[in-house]
Formats: C-alpha cells, structure tokens, sequence
C-alpha cells in the first residue's frame, strides 16, 4: 500500500471511528452526513496526493497524518485531542496509580540528578535514600547533566530487575554505590493529609485516579482514628480524572440513594446516572465539610464540589472553577496512539451543566480565558442559567462551580522575577536540605516546629550566600519586599526534609488565605447541612 494510501485510511478511520452514532440519526440525515464526509475526506486524500507528486521535498506522512487529525479534533472542541503512543502509555500508568521503577522524587539540579524524596516503602526508601543525594552514575555510566526526560528511560524498568547507582551525599566522604531492584511503585494522588489541630483534618488530592477513592478512604479512617471532627478536602489545581472515582468520593459524604452526577450525549443510549451508593461504601461521614476549589479545579472535582453544594452537605470555599462538563471516551488508533473524543456532557444533581463556553474559540483562548474574580459579578451571572439546591439556595450553570465563599488567592510574591528565580534553580529546596541537616534537633513534632522555629536573621544571611554561590542576582530592595513570601518558603521545604510532603503543607497553609477562611467556615457548613 504507498504512503499517501496509508495517510487516507488513517484518515478514514478516525472519522468513521467518531460517527458511530449515525447510526441513531433518520436515514437521510445519515446518509446526507456521509455523503459531505466522504466529499470532504476526498478533499484531503487529494491534497495528500498533490503533496506526494509535488511537494519540494519527502513529506513525513506520520507527521502529516498526525497533523490532520488534531487539526479535525481541535474544530470540534477544546478537550477533543490526538494521543500519541508515548502518551497513552504515560496516561495509563499516571492513572493506574502505580509504576514499576526504583521510587524516588527527582529533579535535575545545576545539572545533578537530585532526589527530592524517596517514595516511602519502595526500593530506594528501604535502601536509605535520602533527600538530596545525587545521583552521579547508573549503571556505570555518568549521570552529569542528564535531562529531566532521560530520567526515567533510565531507572524505570520491570519489577525484579536491578539498576546500580552511584550516589554522592553531603554527610559523607566518599560516594555510595546502591544496587536497587526495581518493584511496583504506588503514585498517590493525596498530596498531603494531616490534622491540622486535635479535631480538624485536611486532605488534598491532586487528581482522580484509579485508586482514588480507596487513597481517600484509608487517610479519612487514619485521621479519624486520630480524632477527626471535621475535614477541608482540597481540591485546588485538581485537573480530574476518572468520573467514577468522583462519585465515590462524593458518595463518602451524602447519606442514602442520592444522584452525584449524569450524563447526556446525542443519544439516549449513552445517556448514565450516577449514584453515592453505586459502587459500595464502607462509612458516611456526617461531620462539617469544607471543600477548597479555584481555577484549576476542572472535571472529576467539579462533579463532587457540585453534588456537595447541591446537596448543601458542605461550604465550597476559594474562587470558580475551570468550567469542564465534557465527557471524553478514549479510542485506541492501530499504532498505539489514541484519540479522545467528547461523547457527551455531565450535569450536578440539580440539573447545571457547568461546561463554560468554547464555540468560537481557538484552543489557545480556552484555556486563557480562565475563571476569575469577574465571573461573580451580577453581571456575569445574569447571563447564566439559574438552579437551586436542596435547600432552595441559587446555583449557577454554564461556567464551572462558584463557591459559596469567594476568596481570591493572591499572589504571595511581590518580587516574582526574583522568587521564580529561587523555585527553578531549587534554591529553597538546597538551602533546607543542607540546614536541616546540621539542625537535626528542629525535628520534634510538626506543631512545635510551628510554633518554636523562627527564620531569623542568621537563617536568612545564609540563605543569601547560598544564593550568591549560586549565582543568581537579586537586589536587596527585592528581597525585603519579598521577605514574608521567602521565610515561609524556608520553613516549609525545611518541614518537608523533616516530614514529606506533610510538613511542607503543614506549615505553607498557614499564610493561605483561603485555607484560613476554610478554618472559620465550619460553623456555616454544619449548619447548612443542618448537622447536630
């Protein structure tokens, strides 16, 4: 079959593969529909052809064909896309929940492969690999300067194969050399969990993956075993993920046969409901809820912050939420690729549909126009469709989840440019792991830490050294502008040496303002949902 042959079938495939539901359509609606289909695929078979014949050079009909089908899926919406093979391995080991490898955090740093934390439990955890080591050789072979993306080529592998490291430390004279045999690494999707006081616990979680709920699940017990009265679930920055995995979380909190969300498409046939209690449920909680969402709040976390509201079982605090109702369905292309096409759209129990809109709209000016502080002006909500929760309190559709309490999230830097600086050459990062290794002391409990470590003076003129050996300029004007923001990045990446990702969260919420208004919120969640 020659080349341009090839281009036209992948072509007709994908297209074809996206009418199945002609099917549900009259016959001469049908048949219209694949009469323009196949004159518009001749159009491109014909282009194809003239590129062959005439085109100045060798045309890379891989690259041609993959161009056309992402051209075709970006006209008919933002979230309709082309998968590459790479891609769709990557997804479903990301979501999956687990990878096979060694088990450490990592990144390159001035040009080290630097672990950032080992996973706990995994081979490098139970060798002793400690945050900071730098990872110098593998296999024999110098490590210096690696790419972030070569890493895992590198280090992931089966379970039961080995990988030798050669490893320097900054307590120890000589380098290390670790033989490490691979194993099944768990990605969590909680970030942190902890009690932030003897009866308040938090939870974040990052997205919606096939271990999900299950995550969730063991943290709250964990956490009620430790005196949990009520809870803030952090869904900021949450992207989504697997719709089921939301409706058991959400089922978690909602008592009874309640619906969490449902989806229409272009036929009754794809149409689904989802219940709490469909999947099984060990507890419900009937504590105060307060749930924490902004504009990187998208999908799977939008399904349980609308059934939340809706219900009226909690107070949602921060700013709107992206605004994705689109359901996608992903189809495997012959060569491994994929492509995900948007079958339908979900809608809360109380009938919103909060998919904001895209017709007009290039890819790029989606997702720049994201939501913000105008999205709850009168204005704004004048254009929107109306709908009511249980208790009869006005919700909107049509642009992502408004939050019972808006609290905007500054930007806690006043000097970004210097500050960015610091975060991308891992200078909070180094400077923590390289104090907290000579103050071994700090490490007692997180509170105390809290409340008895003060950034002081000392602490800061070192951090600035460490600085200028780094190179980095920055002006002293600058740095006292932004002096609050860096003593509290100091402190926090110091608690994460100490005590993971925990500690990091433990102490930086402390300056987060809508962390803070979550904390006084919960006499307005239990009453909302009218709990003793």
């Amino acid at each position: 079959m020659g080349k341009s042959k090839r281009l036209s079938t992948v072509l007709i495939f994908a297209i074809i593969a996206f009418s199945g539901i002609g099917f549900f359509m009259t016959h001469n609606a049908f048949a219209d529909m694949v009469q323009n289909m196949e004159m518009q695929i001749g159009k491109i078979y014909n282009v194809a052809r003239l590129a062959q014949m005439y085109y100045v050079e060798d045309v890379d009909w891989e690259e041609a064909a993959e161009g056309a089908i992402k051209g075709m899926l970006e006209k008919l919406d933002p979230h309709s896309v082309y998968i590459t093979s790479q891609k769709v391995k990557d997804n479903k080991e990301s979501f999956s929940g687990k990878y096979e490898g060694i088990g450490i955090q990592f990144d390159v740093i001035d040009g080290f492969l630097t672990v950032i934390a080992p996973i706990p439990g995994t081979p490098s955890d139970r060798l002793g690999l400690q945050s900071g080591d730098r990872i110098v050789e593998i296999n024999g072979v110098s490590a210096v300067d690696i790419t972030n993306d070569e890493v895992p080529k590198k280090l992931k592998g089966p379970k039961g194969t080995s990988v030798d490291v050669t490893i320097l430390r900054d307590t120890v004279e000589d380098s290390l050399e670790f033989t490490i045999v691979r194993d099944v690494i768990p990605l969590s999707t909680i970030t942190a969990s902890f009690m932030a006081d003897d009866t308040t616990g938090y939870i974040f979680v990052n997205r919606f993956a096939a271990i999900t709920a299950k995550e969730v699940e063991e943290s709250l017990v964990d956490l009620e075993k430790r005196g949990m009265k009520r809870l803030v679930l952090d869904l900021r920055w949450n992207s989504g993920g697997y719709l089921h995995e939301a409706v058991k979380l959400a089922g978690k909190f909602l008592k009874g046969h309640k619906l969490v969300v449902y989806t229409k498409g272009r036929s009754q046939r794809i149409d689904e409901e989802y219940y709490s209690d469909q999947f099984g449920r060990r507890n419900i909680r009937s504590y105060p809820l307060v749930v924490m969402i902004n504009r990187g709040s998208a999908s799977a976390s939008e399904i349980v912050a609308g059934a939340i509201q809706d219900y009226d079982r909690g107070v949602i605090i921060g700013e709107n939420s992206f605004g994705k109702g689109l359901v996608q369905k992903e189809f495997p292309l012959k060569d491994g690729s994929a492509v995900r096409v948007t079958t339908a759209k979900y809608y809360t129990p109380s009938g919103r549909c909060i998919q904001r809109d895209y017709k007009g709209k290039s890819a790029e000016e989606y997702y720049e126009d994201v939501p913000d502080s105008t999205w709850t002006t009168q204005d704004s909500l004048n254009n929107r469709p109306l709908f009511y929760t249980d208790k009869g309190r006005t919700v909107y559709g049509g642009g992502g989840i408004q939050p019972d309490l808006f609290v905007a999230n500054p930007e806690y830097s006043k000097a970004p440019k210097m500050t960015n600086e610091f975060l991308q050459k891992r200078l909070f990062f180094d400077f923590a792991n390289h104090f907290s290794i000579n103050r071994p002391e700090l490490k007692t409990t997180l509170s105390d830490f809290r409340d008895s470590f003060h950034v002081d003076d000392k602490v800061i003129s070192e951090f600035k050294r460490l600085a200028v050996r780094k190179g980095i300029e920055f002006s002293e004007v600058d740095f006292q502008k932004d002096l609050s923001f860096i003593a509290a990045r100091i402190k926090a990446e110091m608690a994460r040496n100490f005590w993971d990702n925990n500690g990091y969260y433990f102490i930086l919420l402390n300056d987060d303002v809508q962390y803070l208004k979550a904390l006084e919120s919960f006499e307005e969640a239990k009453r909302m949902a009218s709990l003793d």
